[in-house]
């Protein structure tokens, strides 16, 4: 008995050749299908035997939930060998790049009828913090930020009107 499980390493052979031109080549005549749908998953297929490394296919599976030290701790374990320093740099830029944009959540979209308002709205110290610009007649106003700049927006004298078709539409309230 001990207090901790630490399981036998699993030993696995040499399948695959990982070349400095982003190729990938399958070792002998009988490659798995578990490794062939693991390539195919994030590498493109130019032959029976043979891939390519490619930017859009490695976002496409870390898109799908595949993580960059999965795909990488894949490779290595299959080659047997380090990787060549261009696989290692494309896929180092493939899990940068996964992490630049992000997304922030819903918003919805308004418009104004003219760049006049939007700057005014824009700028106004009540609404300004709840929107950002979006173009010259336009505003992307946060959900979470929607009811206090809808309230922000009737005191300076505007309503947010639905206009059909999802968009919205300031329009001027009348004073008094």
């Amino acid at each position: 008995m001990t207090p901790t499980y630490t399981p036998a390493a699993v030993e696995v052979k040499s399948v695959l050749r990982v070349l400095p031109n982003l190729r990938i080549s399958a070792l002998g005549d009988s490659i798995e299908d578990a490794d062939r749908l693991a390539l195919d998953a994030y590498a493109i297929s130019i032959s029976s035997s043979g891939w390519k490394l490619d930017l859009g296919k490695l976002l496409s599976a870390m898109d799908q939930g595949r993580s960059m030290a999965e795909i990488r701790a894949f490779l290595e374990a299959r080659s047997g060998a380090p990787l060549p320093q261009t696989a290692i740099e494309l896929l180092e830029d493939a899990a940068q790049r996964s992490t630049r944009v992000r997304d922030r959540g819903m918003a919805r979209l308004v418009e104004c009828d003219e760049a006049a308002l939007a700057t005014l709205i824009a700028s106004d110290p009540k609404t300004r913090k709840h929107c950002l610009r979006a173009g010259e007649r336009h505003l992307v106003v946060p959900m979470a930020s929607e009811a206090v700049f809808k309230r922000n927006l009737r005191d300076l004298g505007y309503l947010l009107a639905a206009t059909g078709g999802g968009s919205e539409r300031v329009k001027e309230m009348p004073h008094g």
